[in-house]
């Protein structure tokens, strides 16, 4: 098995699903922003942001398609918002008022699992009882860096090999596993991991959400067409600490923050289609309307 190269995975979007695309990464923006702010007044007990993963979670979401069965782990808003969870329901967990805020049947998007690497295990065995059903089988799982150092997350990548269940494994890599660099987690990349137990994978840059869409549409054909495991290493800048509780300024430099923030997924990406004339200044106005909408609606419900 071998890391497959970007050259690869071209799988262009068209400009209705590039539009598409940073709509929900907008969308997903400003809902991390309303939350942080809600649990900076007290609201919600805890958040752990998404910003600088955007690009990830959408392009991987979109490329997935709807009739995958997603099984997050904590982080991945914008892939919730993308599947159908409202903005109220995300954060209803978050506030403490119920384990789970939205139906993971209608949307086909799991509960969230703070319980690292756990999930992984779930989605394999999920796929694979759907499989012994006769149903649809596909089923993408998200995973941190950190957390793929974890003994379930081996267990998940054997057991998919050898049962070639229909796992998509998307892994966000933000080079930290909370406070611990990336570089003394692990000698090799996930990616390169993947192939020590038998699971075809590609590693890609995770700032331009064509590239993410590209490379896990690649996948997800690969998983239906050999019906066999694929993973997707995403390396991603991680913008704010690793949850609201977590103060970043004391283990990273400030120009390492600044960088990560230079590099901003959201606003390169509109920038770019901005610049291709794909986007103009009604679009924005349109989009911007929405997620104030969604603000208000958020600090209406909770505030």
């Amino acid at each position: 098995m071998a890391v497959k190269s970007l050259s690869e995975n071209e799988t262009a979007p068209d400009d209705d699903t590039r539009r598409t695309l940073l709509r929900h990464m907008l969308v997903a923006r400003g809902v991390d922003e309303e939350a942080r702010r809600l649990q900076k007044q007290g609201v919600l007990d805890l958040w752990p942001s998404c910003e600088g993963h955007e690009a990830a979670q959408v392009g991987s979401a979109l490329a997935a398609g709807p009739a995958a069965t997603v099984v997050p782990s904590y982080r991945e808003h914008a892939v919730a918002l993308l599947r159908g969870v409202t903005p109220e329901e995300l954060l209803a967990q978050w506030t403490g008022r119920t384990f789970c805020g939205w139906d993971p049947h209608r949307v086909r998007f799991f509960p969230y699992t703070m319980v690292l690497a756990a999930q992984t295990l779930h989605a394999v065995g999920y796929a694979i009882g759907r499989r012994m059903q006769g149903l649809e089988d596909f089923v993408v799982v998200y995973v941190g860096d950190g957390a793929t150092s974890e003994g379930d997350m081996s267990e998940a990548m054997n057991l998919a090999a050898v049962e070639s269940a229909s796992v998509l494994f998307v892994v966000q890599n933000n080079g930290w596993a909370i406070s611990k660099p990336a570089e003394e987690q692990m000698r090799t990349s996930v990616a390169e991991r993947a192939r020590g137990f038998g699971i075809a994978s590609a590693a890609v840059p995770g700032r331009d959400p064509e590239t993410v869409f590209a490379a896990c549409s690649r996948a997800a054909a690969h998983i239906r067409g050999e019906r066999a495991p694929f993973l997707v290493e995403i390396r991603v800048g991680r913008i704010n600490g690793h949850t609201t509780a977590d103060a970043q300024e004391v283990y990273r430099s400030s120009d390492d923050i600044a960088r990560t923030k230079a590099a901003d997924p959201v606003t390169g990406y509109a920038d770019r289609l901005r610049g291709q004339g794909l986007v103009d200044a009604a679009w924005f106005a349109a989009v911007e309307t929405e997620v104030r909408e969604i603000r208000e609606r958020l600090t209406k419900e909770y505030a």
